[in-house]
């Protein structure tokens, strides 16, 4: 046997059953408009320049390169390198100017212009490395490790950087699994886009990784 507890609630009277029906709907108003409302603008003046990250640009660079090695062979024996390459061109803008180290067969340095250009390099680059690993070198100071992103505004707007990296690849033909230092310089436009870009390979430097 049991005892249910039972307590009385006065009724509120009809002017504050009204106050109270206002503060309600005033605050799920307000709840609706912190969902709909626009996304906060840039400052005033703020120019484009201003809002560009260097590392997260660089960054992307590396990731993108290093996806190229991520295509496939099709059924009836096509590579199909289309969509990782296009990935990658997709960072330059369409004037950009994509400058490398000669192979051992070029003498000076060896530019590729625009869309097709640059997508020539990178079609050739994807069909000649696989498991690439390019990656910003790590410099380490007091114990404290990072990996730098040297940048600076140029007076006409965009946003320069250069890092130093390590790339680890191996080559298709022969599978060898080579180790080589380099640096890359970029140069972008005010909306994140490449415009020129010299990178550099040690090749010099360059070692066997023996398995």
């Amino acid at each position: 046997m049991y005892f249910r507890n039972s307590v009385s609630v006065p009724e509120l009277p009809a002017p504050c059953k009204q106050a109270m029906k206002t503060i309600f709907s005033t605050a799920l108003l307000l709840a609706a408009l912190s969902f709909t409302q626009n996304p906060p603008t840039p400052k005033s003046g703020q120019s484009p320049a201003e809002i560009l990250n260097p590392e997260l640009l660089v960054d992307q660079w590396f990731i993108r390169l290093n996806a190229l090695d991520n295509w496939y062979i099709s059924v009836d024996g096509k590579e199909e390198t289309e969509a990782v390459v296009e990935r990658f061109v997709q960072l330059y803008s369409p004037d950009a100017f994509h400058q490398v180290s000669p192979s051992e067969n070029q003498i000076g340095p060896v530019v590729f212009h625009g869309p097709d250009g640059i997508r020539k390099w990178a079609t050739g680059f994807a069909k000649k490395y696989v498991q690439l690993a390019y990656r910003i070198d790590f410099i380490t100071r007091s114990e404290k490790p990072a990996q730098l992103v040297y940048s600076t505004k140029p007076p006409w707007g965009g946003m320069a950087a250069a890092v130093e990296f390590t790339a680890v690849f191996t080559n298709r033909e022969d599978r060898k699994r080579i180790i080589v230092p380099g640096s890359v310089f970029f140069l972008f436009d005010n909306t994140g886009k490449i415009q020129r870009l010299r990178l550099y390979m040690l090749r010099d430097e360059t070692a066997e990784i023996e398995p």
